[in-house]
């Protein structure tokens, strides 16, 4: 059973449970991280802190410096698992409006979690495509607001197709957007695609760390709008997640009971399951990220 630690600070005071008037549980008014802690060492920490405070600016919180050090402390003594950081925009009466002073509360919490099985990783994950499609909101897009009811129901759905780890989500236009909770890439003539993200989805930091790192190591990088048929003539397809690391796709799975093989010249290939090779680019990509994920 998961282990859960749980602390909550106003400021530099520390508080003994959540408020039952807290407006990140009656609103959603809030943001939150979820972090892979590796031997002590949260992955990509800085890159988390960053989107954190954009979040803040977009809503219009307070970016509190002590909160830096509520974390350290926190994750004193732990060593492998996920650190959730959530600010709340604090309590508040009943209605939408904040009060006219808003203090924030931070809420840790520490989950004892393993990475995923290995073999993911190694040789690939089945994946799905989601019904429910995303709302557009450019005014909420990239950021990792608390209010998380469409990915809740994107959950239950995968859930209902347990042979699949993570599964494809449109928005109501029919773009690509991302995964149910990791960012998506595509390979198709030796170079990497990536959804936009403007208009909804979570601006992932593994997504963006490694688009800056493939520019640093020549690998052509493109993100914009893409469709379900861009999918299907891809090379290869893998998702990333900061907490899970990259997943290459080597099955889509559709519902049918045939799959095409790569390089089938069956035209209703576009309608049935489909299989990848994992290729050079996405091994390159793992790689590139092996050393942010190491145990020491």
């Amino acid at each position: 059973m998961t282990q859960l630690t749980v602390s909550v600070w106003r400021g530099a005071e520390q508080l003994d449970a959540i408020a039952s008037d807290d407006r990140s549980l009656r609103y959603g008014d809030g943001l939150f991280e979820t972090v892979r802690v590796l031997a002590g060492r949260p992955v990509l920490m800085e890159q988390h802190w960053a989107r954190l405070s954009v979040g803040c600016e977009r809503l219009g919180l307070p970016d509190e410096s002590i909160w830096r050090a509520h974390v350290t402390s926190f994750l004193a003594n732990r060593h492998h698992g996920i650190l959730r950081i959530q600010v709340s925009a604090g309590s508040g009466g009943r209605g939408y409006a904040r009060p006219s002073i808003c203090q924030p509360v931070l809420i840790l919490h520490w989950f004892d979690e393993p990475m995923p099985p290995r073999d993911w990783a190694e040789q690939g994950i089945c994946m799905s495509e989601a019904s429910l499609r995303l709302a557009e909101q450019p005014a909420l897009a990239g950021i990792k607001h608390s209010n998380r009811l469409e990915q809740v129901l994107l959950r239950q759905e995968l859930s209902a197709t347990p042979e699949c780890q993570e599964a494809v989500v449109y928005d109501q236009s029919g773009r690509v957007i991302e995964g149910v909770f990791s960012n998506l890439f595509f390979v198709r003539d030796g170079e990497l695609h990536t959804p936009a993200l403007g208009r909804c989805g979570v601006r992932g930091v593994l997504r963006d760390a490694l688009l800056d790192a493939c520019s640093e190591h020549g690998i052509a990088a493109v993100v914009g709008d893409f469709t379900r048929a861009d999918l299907l003539s891809a090379d290869a397809i893998f998702f990333v997640n900061s907490v899970n690391g990259l997943w290459p796709v080597r099955r889509w799975l559709s519902g049918q009971e045939q799959l095409i093989p790569v390089g089938s010249s069956n035209e209703s290939a576009t309608s049935h399951d489909k299989a990848w090779r994992i290729d050079a680019i996405t091994r390159q990509c793992q790689d590139i990220i092996a050393p942010w994920f190491a145990n020491a």
